[in-house]
Order: structure tokens, then sequence, then C-alpha cells
């Protein structure tokens, strides 16, 4: 066992943290409300609203851009005709819950005052202040992170019962692939490695076989996802159909562009993106059957990978900047907030480097689930740098991350004052 459970957590200062994010979120909602969309927020409406009514997708358009997890939270609101500002301020109480449980996640490995760090962290990392005023994703998907952060590395340590820890953990990750099916994708390379350490790690069957619990009944509960994905599309573990529109922007490499991702409506209306084909492009295969709209992009994608792997490479070496900073950008004038990311991502990302460090000098004493949690983390970073990215995909997999930075900083980084 790596740690044990604070016997007396600090209930005052938890009742604060929840409080205080909770009201923070709902002035910032209160100020931010408008009376239109903005951003994805019509595509989860239409899903919420399609939910309400019986089905997901229709024959006419099995467009399957996003799992059920967060149309679910929204339908109840759609059916009772609520209005926008309700259904936004869903987010408050999942921010909430995200600084809460990750508080929690951190509190056995370091202690209140680390513990309360990687909350605050949580709470109030600018890409989220940003993003969790409307109804978009990532506050849904951070909850299901966080506490999956915590019931998971209770699950791996606990001494005595751990099936409540279990059962909490494989919900969690569940859900979180049904909010963000990009995670299906770590669940499935997850459940090859641990299956792959199980003979070789013998010091640590007991917890592998944990984890292995964890990520099977995890994926237990997506197979009526993949089954209706399939009824749908023909295709066997398909999580959704949008990954070769993403391949298509993240391996252009015309003059200009940097693997930056472009809507339907900016590649046939933006005059770089006219010129350099898109709009013929899109004209020509965008709007054919989804099946065969997927396998003309994933085919363009591939073939501009074979004619320019150099422009490829650089793209990619791009979208790192964007999952860190936001920028570069192609053909949009670059926002203040990425200053804003780089005062507040720069010293996390020193942080993240040390505890590298550090964990790795000092292996031995590092807990043995950090490794699965550093697996997960780079699963899910090493793919989402194939793809179009932007800060707020980095920061949601945080909670997992400053598990390991508070407890291995906490025991190596001794901090003298002057």
């Amino acid at each position: 066992m790596s740690v044990s459970p604070a016997s007396h957590p600090p209930r005052r200062l938890e009742l604060l943290l929840l409080g205080g994010v909770l009201v923070f979120y709902v002035l910032a909602t209160l100020l931010a409300n408008r009376p239109d969309l903005i951003w994805d927020e019509g595509r989860y409406l239409d899903y919420a609203s399609n939910l309400s009514r019986g089905f997901y997708v229709t024959p006419e358009k099995p467009d399957l851009v996003n799992g059920p997890g967060y149309p679910l939270v929204l339908a109840p609101f759609v059916l009772l005709k609520a209005p926008y500002l309700a259904m936004r301020m869903l987010n408050a109480v999942f921010m909430a819950l995200a600084a809460w449980f990750s508080f929690r996640a951190a509190l056995p490995y370091a202690g209140k005052r680390w513990a309360l760090a990687v909350a605050l962290i949580t709470a109030f990392h600018p890409s989220l202040v940003r993003t969790a005023p409307y109804m978009m994703t990532e506050a849904l998907a951070l909850a299901c992170i966080a506490g999956f952060g915590w019931a998971f590395t209770a699950a791996l340590w606990s001494v005595q019962r751990h099936v409540g820890a279990t059962l909490a953990a494989a919900f969690a990750f569940g859900y979180l692939i049904m909010t963000r099916v990009f995670f299906g994708n770590v669940l499935m390379v997850m459940l090859v490695v641990v299956a792959a350490l199980l003979p070789l790690w013998h010091a640590q069957r007991r917890m592998l076989w944990r984890a292995l619990a964890v990520l099977a009944l995890a994926f237990a509960l997506c197979l009526p996802w993949l089954a209706y994905t399939k009824s749908k599309t023909g295709d066997l573990l398909c999580w959704s159909t949008n990954g070769g529109e993403l391949l298509y922007w993240a391996t252009s490499t015309h003059e200009g562009e940097n693997g930056h991702w472009f809507s339907e409506e900016d590649a046939q209306t933006k005059p770089e993106l006219i010129a350099n084909g898109h709009r013929d492009f899109y004209k020509a295969h965008y709007y054919l059957p989804v099946k065969q709209r997927e396998d003309a992009l994933k085919k363009k994608a591939f073939e501009n990978i074979r004619v320019n792997p150099v422009g490829v490479f650089k793209n990619w070496l791009a979208n790192w900047g964007r999952l860190l900073f936001g920028f570069p950008r192609s053909y949009q004038q670059e926002e203040l907030l990425m200053l804003v990311l780089v005062a507040v991502n720069g010293p996390l990302l020193f942080a993240i480097l040390l505890t590298a460090y550090f964990g790795l000098r000092h292996r031995r004493a590092t807990p043995p689930e950090f490794v699965l949690l550093a697996a997960m983390i780079l699963i899910y970073l090493g793919g989402t740098s194939l793809l179009p990215g932007l800060p707020r995909y980095t920061i949601v997999i945080w909670p997992w991350i400053g598990i390991a930075v508070a407890d291995i900083l906490s025991r190596h980084l001794k901090l003298k004052s002057v």
C-alpha cells in the first residue's frame, strides 16, 4: 500500500472549496450568459433534443460526433423547456465536484495544502473559466476524470474493501468515455497494457488485477454505445464518426496552414481555404453518407501524409503548441488568452517535468499506481497530439497529473524561506 486514507478529512476546508467554486461559477455563468448559442452548444442541444424524443441520430444522418453523456444530462431540461441559463448552470455543479474530487484524490498522498493547490488549479484554470459558463463538456469531463482519479487510486491501494471504489472508478471512466469518446481509445490501449504487465510485474499483481477489473467494467458500461454505433455505421469498436474530418485538417499542409482545425462553414467561405482547394473537396465529399464521407476524408489525410510527411510532422509539432498554449493557428489572429496560458501553463509544465525527474530518480519510492496513471496520460496526450488540439483538451487531465505532482513534489521539493 502506497498511502493511507486521511483519518480526519478537513471537512470545513472541503465545504469551503465546494461552496466557493460553486458560487464562483454561478456568478461567472450569470455574467457570461447570452441569448444565443456559441461554440459546440448547438450540437449538444440537438443531441439532447433527439434523446428527449426517443432517438439519438436519424437514419438519414447517423452522424455520431459525440457520445450521449452530456446530452443525457441536458435532455430533462430540454423536456422541461428550460432556458439556456438553467442548462449552463449545471456546469457550476460539475466544476465544484471536480474541485472536490481532485482535492480528495490528492489528499492521502500529499496532505491538505498540496491537495488544495491541485483542486484550485482544477477549478480556476483559465481554459476552464472560459468554457465552463457555457454548454460545453469540459466541466462534466473534468468531474469524471477527477472522480476516476480519486476512486481508481483508492481501489488500487485499499487494504480492506475496494468494491465500492472499483465500481465508482468504472462508472466514472465509463461516463467519461460517453462524454468525451476519445477516452474510449485510451481504455482499449490500457486494457492491453495492464494485461501485458500482469505476467511481468509480479510484485504488483494484485494492483494490476484491480486495475484490470476497473477497466473491464468501464468497457462493459460502454458496450451499449458500441452496439449502437455498429448498428448505424457497421463498424466494430466505433467510438465516433468525425475522426476523418480531424485527420483531414491535421494533415493539411497547404501554404499558411499548420494543422489547425476549421469548420464546415470555414472550409467553404474563408478565402484562404477556398484558394487551397478545401471548398471543392468539401462539396465533392463532405455531404456523402457518413461512412463514405469518413472514408474519403481519411483517404485524403493518408494521401497528405504520403505526399508531404515533413509538413505533417511540422503540423504535429505545431499542435503541441496549441495543446499547451493555444497557438499557432492558421489564418487567425492570436488571442490575448495565449499570453495568459503561457503564464499559467509554463510553470505547470515545469512542475510536471520536475515531477517526472524526481519520480524516475526515486522510482522505488514512487507509488506504483502512478505508472498506470502515467500510461493513461501519455496514451491520451499522444493520441490527442495527432488531431487538431486546443488547450482545453489538455487541461481536463490535470486531476490525474496533479495527484502525482502533489505526491512527488511534496516529498522531494523542500522550499526554504530566506
